[in-house]
């Protein structure tokens, strides 16, 4: 019996086709890839407030882009870790769910939010099969989930945890245990913030973590934190608007403080936990419990103080505390008995960004630099002459704490001071500091100094400033130099400053080519810092900078936004000498010199030209570059590399792929997608870095991608995803690839945040020498990377191939036949057969002749003289007539058709000008002149030709026509008469009666006809 059809919702078992399962792709079934790169040192910081520091025993923290380093120390010794967690990073512990709780992510994309959005089919059947997939949680990522930035971290008092909050896409709350060494995995990660952490905070006992997300997110959460494990569960929860600048416990009761903004939220004990709501229709009922009580919070009354902006805040006991305002003005909180009560106290006068208490002293730290001191007593009894000592020896501070013998400083240039604190209580003692160096500035490239060199660095940096700065791959800093800058006034840019864009160092670090924004090319010598040379290489800025040098050569190569790149050299007396430049019709993207008798370059014309560098015999400062090849791209590039080797180039194009071409033959040798490792999501790469295999390790290919600020490396030859790593929050402009001793390497990477990031890098696999080349195919896994074969031929080629005969023997195509004429249609076969011939004075012939019969003789149908050769009817050429003379054909064609064109144009331009003519704009006198002599000339010209050529022009033919017109009508009549009588003589019982001589006194009377035509005319 058949089921009725019915429109009752159903519960779809999870193996029915029609379930809107997601399929289960190739990508989804792969292993994991194993990381390949670790992070091993970070240097720099992007802390700029107090929310991002904290100290605690004998360590401090901070943050970095997307890290947390913490920082232990010991005496004048110090060692770093660091805590991150990839945007697929699976916590230990997950975050019981509260229902109840009015949050702003149920209107904004979290973390996790559109994959738990499941629909009612899905919940019950079907949804535990993607949960047992190893790589299920790292697949559904985008890219703008992958960018966050760390903005905030707590340490808990006893030392055990660290909280970091995080903005941008989906923000998380992560919460890490401090016992282990540097960790990728939380112990919990908090989803439930939508727009970003403002600031998060430890209680004194370590039982509640708080987060505050910012202004759009406006929620402030407390959470209830287990000390054995860190697992935590949300306690309470309340709306929070305002523009918040910090966040700390006094006591039990939680500050947060901002624009015109101090409020005290009471964290009640012993709540009961939060309510648990049935997830799916039909599931037995929770068992009941009491709602969550929400946070209660109260706001400071201001006073005079309404309209200050407080940025800083540190607890003196369970009940006071100390705020400061960016004004200056040092307020005592006091909240005994509950009374918020809020006393300005000392009214500094300058900006205050930072206070820490030790002991019975306060510090207070400025922004112009400057490090105060109070005393604890005095302030607490509001006496104005609390203040000690001043110290100005700082940069700016944002932040400072302490630790148990030393003082840790964040200024405004970004470096990090351990100082050591002298006993003395009336004074105010640092000596010997400890410095954790960074840039001041953005930086904007890192390139490798390959060793052996003067200041034995590892890679070098530079930013906007002119700052340059050598490394070592431990992050101390070995040496630093400024180069010197232009300055340039405009009047139409009264603003603008030269900027340091890029700088080169040749073998050993002996010279360093600088290039700017106003596109002045200098080199500096290391050894004295001096410029040795300097020159105006391009119109504007300085986009690429290369150098090769052996002892031979010395040759460096720059190009710039005005789409030429300019090439010099040392000549033999020791000077820098510019020798060519080269043009191009699109900005050249980058400049390479392989080696010493190439110059490779790119364009955005998505084209890549290869120039050979030449000398003269004799003469060895005598340079150039000859072009050699001309290579197409499929896109416009973005960077390019050669191979160790040189004998592979890399090329990065705008369409998200690398193209490989070999130098020698100029060929494209392999193209790959530059895909992540699902497979789906590709990017584009920059600052291209390419290194050969080993025994035990594969040629790879460096890269960055801006899209997710992601490093990644791939397989050189294959194109295969092997790792990519986050870390860096803004753009990242530039990566090295240090060579280090043994299999050592590792990898530099630089960001506009300030950061450095460097990288341990791990390829070693036993497997991939033996066993992973036996595993696959050699030759069919080959054959799918190989481009796609194409060999179009042109047309030349083409006509170089004969056609093949038809079967029949006709080689050209056949000749319209012309319809056969009526013999009563004789006004049609004289007009368009017969030639006009003149008034004879024997018609009779003529006429008879004239007349067509049924029968197909050739004589009857050819009556007029042989047409010439030039006359005959042109047909289409076979092929082969078509190649042997292809190119005197060609050329009249072309030139009779150009000819053509041009008078067709000029009547359209005559006709056009003759319609302007009725308006009534006047016209210039010497150009009406001009124009009659152009119309003169034209036809003197048009007489010439056809004089010239012997044809008859439209004028004369129209007057021989008048002349020659009563002659042509009687001609016709009389023939129409004859032709009529000879019909009506003819008996119809004898067709075969015909004038048999008609042929020969025709032919004699046309020939008379067509003589007679001639002497007339």
């Amino acid at each position: 019996m058949a089921s009725t059809p019915s429109n009752r919702l159903r519960l779809t078992p999870s193996n029915s086709p029609y379930l809107p399962h997601p399929a289960r792709t190739p990508h989804r079934s792969k292993a994991p890839i194993e990381p390949r790169l670790f992070l091993k040192r970070v240097i720099g910081t992007t802390c700029v407030s107090p929310t991002g520091f904290d100290t605690v025993n004998s360590s401090f923290a901070y943050i970095a882009g997307g890290a947390v380093i913490v920082v232990d120390v010991d005496g004048a010794e110090y060692c770093q870790r660091f805590y991150r967690a990839r945007p697929t990073a699976t916590p230990i512990y997950s975050i019981p769910p509260h229902p109840y709780s009015p949050s702003a992510p149920s209107q904004t994309p979290k973390a996790n939010d559109s994959r738990n959005r499941v629909s009612l089919r899905e919940s019950t059947y079907g949804s535990h099969d993607w949960a047992e997939s190893p790589t299920s949680s790292s697949k559904t990522w985008t890219s703008r989930e992958r960018i966050k930035a760390a903005t905030c971290l707590a340490l808990s008092k006893e030392g055990r945890f660290l909280a970091v909050g995080e903005t941008g896409y989906a923000p998380r709350v992560l919460i890490f245990n401090l016992e282990d060494s540097s960790s990728d995995t939380p112990l919990v990660s908090i989803s439930e913030h939508g727009f970003g952490v403002k600031a998060v905070a430890w209680s004194p006992d370590s039982k509640y973590l708080a987060s505050l997300g910012s202004a759009n997110d406006g929620f402030l959460y407390i959470w209830r934190i287990d000390t054995k494990t860190g697992a935590a569960r949300l306690f309470q929860q309340n709306r929070c608007t305002s523009y918040i600048r910090g966040m700390i416990w006094v006591g039990n009761n939680l500050i947060t403080l901002g624009v015109r903004h101090i409020k005290v939220w009471r964290v009640e004990e012993g709540q009961s936990p939060s309510p648990v709501k049935q997830k799916f229709i039909g599931e037995p009922s929770a068992a009941p419990q009491s709602h969550q009580k929400t946070l209660s919070g109260r706001n400071v009354l201001l006073g005079n103080l309404i309209d200050a902006t407080f940025s800083c805040a540190a607890a003196i006991d369970d009940n006071k505390a100390i705020i400061c305002s960016e004004t200056g003005d040092v307020c005592l909180f006091d909240d005994v008995d509950k009374q918020m009560k809020l006393t300005n106290v000392l009214e500094s006068g300058f900006g205050t960004t930072c206070v820490a208490i030790r002991e019975n002293v306060v510090y207070v730290g400025v922004r112009s630099g400057e490090l105060a001191t109070l005393d604890l007593t005095s302030f607490l009894e509001c006496n104005p002459d609390c203040p000690r000592t001043t110290m100005a020896s700082f940069a700016g501070l944002f932040a400072m704490g302490f630790l148990q013998d030393n003082l840790v400083t964040v200024d405004t240039k970004r470096n990090i001071h351990v100082w050591e604190l002298e006993q003395g209580p009336e004074k105010l003692g640092l000596k010997s500091p400890i410095p954790i160096s960074g840039h001041q500035d953005s930086i904007l490239g890192v390139d490798a100094l390959k060793r052996p060199n003067a200041p034995d660095a590892d890679f070098y940096t530079w930013s906007a400033s002119g700052q340059v700065i050598l490394w070592d791959v431990d992050g101390q800093i070995k040496s630093s130099f400024q180069v010197p800058l232009d300055e340039a006034y405009s009047e139409d840019e009264p603003d603008l400053i030269n900027q340091l864009t890029l700088i080169r160092a040749t073998k050993g670090g002996k010279f360093f080519v600088a290039g700017d924004k106003f596109g002045i090319i200098k080199i500096i010598d290391f050894a004295t810092q001096k410029c040795v040379a300097s020159m105006k290489a391009h119109a504007s800025d300085c986009q690429f900078i290369a150098t090769y040098e052996d002892q031979s050569k010395f040759v460096i190569a720059t190009c710039g936004r005005d789409r030429t790149a300019q090439l010099f050299h040392k000549t033999t007396s020791g000077g820098f000498e510019h020798f060519q430049t080269l043009e191009f019709a699109a900005r050249v993207v980058q400049v390479l010199v392989p080696s010493a008798d190439k110059v490779i370059t790119c364009s955005l014309d998505r084209t890549l030209q290869i120039h050979d560098l030449v000398t003269k015999d004799g003469e060895p400062d005598a340079m150039a570059a000859i072009p050699s090849k001309t290579l197409p791209l499929k896109g416009s590039p973005s960077s390019m590399a050669t191979g160790s080797d040189g004998k592979s180039l890399y090329v990065s194009s705008m369409d998200r792929s690398v193209s490989i071409f070999d130098l020698e033959s100029g060929k494209l040798t392999n193209t790959f997608k530059c895909t992540d490792e699902t497979g789906i999501e590709s990017v584009v790469l920059d600052s291209l870095t390419a290194r050969s295999a080993t025994d035990q390790e594969p040629s790879i290919l460096l890269g960055v991608s801006n899209t997710d600020k992601s490093i990644r490396i791939y397989d050189a030859q294959s194109g295969t995803f092997l790792d990519r790593e986050w870390g860096h929050t803004e753009a990242i402009n530039g990566l090295a690839l240090i060579e280090g001793s043994g299999n050592k390497r590792n990898i530099v990477s630089v960001g506009s945040d300030g950061t450095i990031m460097i990288w341990e890098m791990d390829l070693q696999d036993p497997s991939w020498g033996v066993a992973s080349r036996e595993s696959s195919p050699t030759k069919d896994s080959s054959t799918i990377s190989r481009p796609t074969l194409r060999r179009v031929l042109s047309k030349a080629e083409l006509a170089e191939f004969q056609r093949p005969s038809p079967p029949g023997g006709r080689r050209s195509p056949p000749r319209t036949i012309s319809k056969k004429r009526s013999i009563f249609n004789l006004s049609g076969a004289s007009s368009s057969k017969t030639p006009v011939p003149p008034l004879q004075t024997c018609p009779a012939p003529s006429v008879v002749e004239d007349t067509p019969t049924r029968r197909p003789s050739q004589d009857n149908r050819c009556v007029s003289p042989p047409a010439s050769p030039k006359t005959r009817i042109k047909r289409r050429p076979s092929l082969p007539a078509l190649n042997s003379a292809k190119t005197k054909s060609n050329s009249n064609l072309r030139a009779f058709g150009s000819l053509n064109m041009a008078t067709e144009q000029a009547c359209r331009t005559l006709r056009t000008y003759r319609k302007k003519l009725a308006s009534s704009d006047p016209i210039n006198q010497d150009v009406l002149a001009e124009l009659d002599q152009e119309l003169r000339l034209t036809a003197v010209a048009l007489g010439d030709r056809a004089t010239r050529s012997k044809a008859l022009t439209d004028t004369v033919l129209t007057g021989l026509l008048d002349q020659y017109s009563e002659r042509l009508v009687a001609m016709l009549d009389e023939k129409l008469r004859l032709n009529y009588r000879s019909i009506s003589d003819r008996e119809p019982d004898s067709p075969g009666k015909r004038p048999s001589s008609s042929g020969s006194t025709g032919s004699t009377g046309s020939a008379t006809a067509s003589s007679s035509d001639s002497n007339s005319t």
